[in-house]
């Protein structure tokens, strides 16, 4: 992917960006993982690939949920939500959405969405 990027910046950043966040995760570099989540979602954001960066907001707001950040992490995924319906994946929103719902009620943090 790295090479891909070297030839073309636009179609390739975010996803690089995304792997690498993802691989850092895996490995507990934690910081890193953050700064390559940030760094996807703003790629893709600024090359305006709405699916990609509703996809790399999702993973960021799986990441801090699972990382026990589950405020932000909530909100990470519910700018999801709004990035996936922007793209018209309107089931996609719905799959994500009763995702948070079901992490949240047990916890009872319901209340904070």
């Amino acid at each position: 992917m790295s090479q891909l990027v070297i030839y073309s910046t636009w179609n390739f950043e975010n996803k690089l960006c995304l792997l690498q966040a993802e691989l850092h995760y895996l490995n507990a570099r934690h910081t890193m993982a953050e700064l390559s989540y940030q760094a996807a979602i703003l790629s893709a954001h600024s090359h305006r690939f709405f699916h990609e960066e509703a996809m790399a907001c999702e993973l960021y707001g799986i990441y801090l949920v699972e990382t026990n950040r589950l405020l932000e992490g909530f909100e990470q995924l519910r700018l999801s939500i709004e990035k996936y319906k922007q793209w018209g994946a309107i089931k996609k929103a719905v799959a994500v959405n009763d995702s948070i719902q079901l992490v949240a009620q047990p916890a009872n943090l319901w209340k904070y969405l």
